[in-house]
C-alpha cells in the first residue's frame, strides 16, 4: 500500500510533474516577500507615527518648549520606559 502512494500518478502515467516543486517555492517566495516588505516599513501599522521622544525633540528644536521643560518631560519618558 505504501509503495502505491509513492508511485501515485495523475492517471496519464506521468506523475506529479514539476508542480510538485514549484508550489513550495512560490509559497516560500511569497512569505519571504511579505516579511521583507514588512521589515522595511512599507506595510507597517507604525508608519507615520512618531515616538514621544521624537515629538518632544521636534518641539524643543522649534522653540515651543524651553530647555528645562524638555529635560523634565524627557525624564518622565525615561521613567516610563523602565
Amino acid at each position: 500500500m505504501f509503495s502505491t502512494l509513492l508511485a501515485h500518478t495523475d492517471g496519464w502515467g506521468y506523475g506529479p510533474g514539476p508542480w510538485f516543486l514549484v508550489f513550495p517555492f512560490l509559497w516560500f517566495g511569497l512569505i519571504a516577500f511579505v516579511l521583507w516588505r514588512f521589515r522595511r516599513g512599507a506595510w507597517g501599522a507604525w508608519r507615520g507615527h512618531q515616538s514621544g521622544r521624537s515629538v518632544l525633540a521636534e518641539r524643543y528644536a522649534r522653540g515651543e518648549i524651553s530647555a528645562d521643560e524638555y529635560r523634565e518631560r524627557r525624564a518622565v519618558l525615561d521613567e516610563v520606559d523602565r
